[in-house]
């Protein structure tokens, strides 16, 4: 009986639908679960969203576990396999691909900032939070810093970073003057608050009296390095780069070494094979937890509404207009074919809320779905999954400017340039994690003097809004990839003729060793026997004349 279209879809594509349905579930449950998880105590309450994120929590540690092995033997076979020339250029290619693309989605995202105003009807919180103090030049100094660890197995589990502190210096003292009668008090009490405050009488106006108030100004001082316990992958990949680049030039030497690592990568990947299929409960459990944890859903989406709209769209803009336009323009391809090929890397980005953690299902999506060359795919994703942020640096450009508004600050032309700039180079140098993005906004916040008190606001939405932005990331990634081996393929064609040229040869030269063995085993045997009958000769030879002496 013939299998029906239905049946046909569900059965290749059975593991994408278990996802969306997972996610979908993960939103409907976590709306109806939210007032009762709201009504519990704090104790209770935390357990609750524990309990249900538990899942999810588990998906992630096993995703997380993954990914430090598949990046480095997938960069470092990926690199070997490809000739150093090839790999320069595909390279480079790579690098023009990702700045190229961050610096679109940065302006796209500040022009509709500018044209939406979604901070204008935004109040300024009460409540503010303590945040990370940050310098523009330290943090780019660490993102450097931390591509060259000192020491590779520590740069598997810590990070480093400059820590920052405040300086405060005297700079001048104040007189201030304050009237007898604008206090409200009278007789023993405002004498009493006189004296307890050095007063300096005024003997010109007996009704008066002067305070000293000390001014000092604030300084944020780098004081040292510090470790954070996050793995330095940014540091991991250039030194996977460097060794997979040694590798490749030494050929023959590293092969058994290339072997071995390419046999681990598939063993890393067949374990992904089995993560994956626990992925939906993971993402719905996840999804679940954040929507049960939010203190007022409706208040939520209600203020913050016009800013996830304006985010919302820049991203939609960016991943569904901008990326395929330059797919097409440059491949000559259907975008939205590729796009179809790469919906399980980009559901399960939605949900795990972490590219890094996205990397297997793309690797599996490119190589599986759109048979993308693995010599590719295994150099540009790891790399792009580092330094490719577009929804990331569109996100804190939007953020950035959305805060000045709520704020009421009035920003210049530098300023605008100052806020693309930072965003590109802080999403470069952000974590592939969750709210990672929140961390690097510092950085851009400073540069330009907002109050980085104001994270605080759309921190309540960032949760969804990651999710979106981690989506293009991966989208990003996946376009990138398509592109660079299209503009990569007579590179790689020829590397494929001048590997089967030199294997021929090897070939050659090894059938050419086995005939000289054989033709040289032929004069050996033939020298002995010519040996062996010389030997006989003279020994006939020796009875010959032994008998003519006798007779």
């Amino acid at each position: 009986m013939a299998e029906s279209k239905a049946a046909k879809i569900w059965r290749e594509h059975k593991l994408v639908f278990m996802i969306i349905i997972g996610a979908s579930l993960g939103f409907l449950i976590g709306i109806l679960i939210n007032d009762p998880i709201q009504d519990l105590n704090p104790d209770d309450r935390y357990t609750a969203i524990i309990i249900i994120g538990f899942p999810g929590e588990l998906l992630i540690r096993m995703l997380k576990l993954l990914i430090l092995p598949l990046i480095t033997c997938s960069l470092i076979v990926g690199l070997a396999n490809l000739d150093s020339r090839v790999s320069g250029k595909i390279g480079g290619r790579a690098i023009v691909y990702y700045l190229s693309t961050t610096c679109m989605a940065a302006i796209l995202g500040l022009v509709l900032v500018l044209a939406i105003k979604p901070g204008d009807s935004m109040s300024r919180p009460k409540d503010k939070k303590e945040q990370e103090l940050v310098r523009p030049l330290d943090s780019f100094l660490d993102i450097v810093r931390n591509m060259f660890p000192s020491n590779i197995v520590k740069a598997c589990v810590e990070q480093d970073k400059t820590v920052i502190k405040e300086v405060k210096i005297k700079s001048s003292i104040h007189k201030i003057y304050t009237p007898y009668n604008s206090t409200g008090m009278k007789g023993a009490e405002l004498t009493y608050m006189v004296m307890q405050k050095t007063i300096m009488q005024n003997m010109s106006d007996p009704n008066s009296y002067y305070t000293t108030k000390e001014v000092y100004d604030t300084y944020k001082v780098g004081s040292g390095l510090t470790t954070k316990g996050k793995a330095n992958f940014l540091g991991v990949i250039v030194f996977a780069v460097a060794v997979g680049i040694v590798a490749g030039k030494m050929q023959g030497k590293a092969k058994v070494f290339v072997e071995f690592l390419s046999i681990f990568n598939d063993i890393i990947t067949q374990l992904i094979i089995l993560v994956m299929w626990y992925s939906p409960i993971g993402i719905m459990s996840l999804i679940i937890a954040r929507f049960a944890e939010m203190e007022n859903i409706a208040d939520t989406f209600e203020s913050l509404a016009l800013f996830m709209v304006t985010v919302v769209v820049a991203l939609v803009i960016h991943g569904l207009i901008v990326l395929p336009l330059l797919f097409f323009v440059i491949t000559r391809s259907n975008p939205y074919v590729y796009l179809k090929g790469v919906t399980a890397a980009m559901a399960t980005a939605f949900g795990t809320d972490s590219s890094a953690a996205t990397l297997p299902v793309t690797f599996r999506c490119l190589e599986e779905n759109l048979h993308m060359d693995k010599r590719i795919t295994r150099f540009i994703l790891p790399v792009g999954t580092t330094i490719n942020m577009d929804g990331t640096a569109l996100y804190e450009a939007v953020s950035a400017i959305f805060i000045a508004q709520a704020v009421g600050r009035t920003l210049s032309f530098g300023d605008y340039v100052a806020i693309s700039f930072t965003s590109i180079l802080a999403s470069v140098g952000a974590a592939a994690i969750p709210h990672a993005g929140l961390v690097t906004m510092l950085i851009v916040l400073d540069t330009v003097g907002l109050p980085t008190d104001m994270v605080a606001v759309i921190f309540s939405v960032d949760w969804f809004l990651d999710r979106c932005r981690t989506m293009i990331n991966v989208l990003g990634d996946s376009y990138g990839t398509g592109i660079v081996q299209h503009l990569s393929k007579a590179d790689l064609e020829k590397d494929d003729l001048e590997r089967a040229l030199q294997e021929k040869e090897d070939m050659r030269k090894g059938e050419f060793k086995d005939d000289e063995m054989e033709f040289n085993g032929v004069v050996n045997r033939s020298y002995h026997n010519g040996k062996a009958d010389e030997g006989k000769a003279d020994n006939w030879n020796a009875v010959a004349v032994s008998t003519t002496t006798v007779f």
